[in-house]
């Protein structure tokens, strides 16, 4: 659509759409067929197999030795275990996908397919970025061996549970809403449009970084070293207003933790985000403030 024909619509004819109506099916098809995007997207499964699955199963069978810590938090335990929101967890690939299927609905050709390559890098990057992490030390957390349904027990099967700091859900999420809220900045869009759509990348971006803890995939302990990453890969386009405002938006309208234990928790993912940029201040390194916490760390 271009922008004479978006801006000539009459505010009456125009229709606020969820994100929801665009079927991940379809996104993922144009991926994969639109010649463009096809050698972007290979180089993104290649690395997400090399830089996570494979180093993670490498490391569990044995056949490479990487310390494994263990991250659990006391908060973690007051954030009860909650089995109905597994759909939401691994919702996080699709919450990447449908907006970007809208996306493919209102752009021309040339535009969507870079969109397309776009947010593809951005993904692949955030597995090279946690890489860095992951090679040095892995990461685990008591999970509840909960059997009752079949997506836990394909995740207990498939996710040996070994990279969970920084967590790359979180990382994910914060790359989707920073990266869709620039897209939106397009002049098709127009004020209310820009809002209401960044506004729902924002909220699957809150919710997915709610459920890693409600179905205790990460503990607390993986939330900050993920926004902290953010922070170097996105660089100004992730701020520190920016990490802070998502910080505490965190479980804001959750009933079923307490006042107190909601501001505890934003405390603490404050704290040890704020710590995490402090030291690397004086490192060349950005790394080092993660590796030398995760040396140091004892569980609680």
């Amino acid at each position: 659509m271009s922008n004479s024909q978006h801006n000539d619509k009459h505010p009456t004819d125009r229709k606020l759409h969820s994100f929801k109506e665009y079927k991940s099916i379809k996104t993922y098809l144009y991926l994969v067929f639109c010649p463009r995007t096809f050698i972007p997207l290979m180089k993104c499964v290649h690395t997400a197999l090399q830089k996570f699955f494979i180093l993670q199963f490498s490391v569990k069978f044995g056949f490479r030795k990487i310390p494994v810590v263990q991250v659990d938090n006391a908060l973690d335990k007051m954030v009860p275990f909650s089995p109905k929101r597994i759909s939401t967890y691994l919702d996080f690939i699709h919450s990447l996908a449908r907006p970007l299927g809208f996306c493919l609905s209102k752009f021309n050709r040339k535009e969507r397919a870079q969109i397309a390559i776009n947010i593809i890098n951005e993904l692949k990057n955030c597995y090279e970025t946690a890489y860095h992490i992951y090679s040095f030390s892995m990461s685990t957390t008591n999970r509840p061996n909960y059997k009752k349904d079949r997506h836990f027990r394909l995740i207990h099967t498939l996710d040996p549970h070994l990279m969970c700091v920084p967590s790359l859900h979180v990382s994910i999420m914060i790359m989707a809403w920073v990266f869709y809220r620039e897209v939106f900045q397009s002049p098709i869009f127009d004020d209310e449009e820009k809002k209401y759509y960044t506004k729902q990348v924002f909220d699957s971006a809150k919710a997915i970084t709610e459920t890693v803890l409600y179905v205790k995939q990460h503990s607390v302990n993986c939330i900050p070293s993920a926004i902290y990453m953010m922070t170097i890969m996105l660089k100004d386009r992730f701020t520190l207003n920016d990490a802070i405002y998502f910080i505490d938006s965190l479980f804001v309208e959750s009933t079923d933790i307490s006042d107190e234990i909601k501001k505890n928790i934003h405390s603490y993912v404050q704290m040890m985000f704020e710590r995490f940029v402090l030291e690397n201040c004086s490192e060349e390194d950005w790394t080092i403030p993660i590796k030398r916490w995760l040396t140091t760390y004892k569980a609680s």
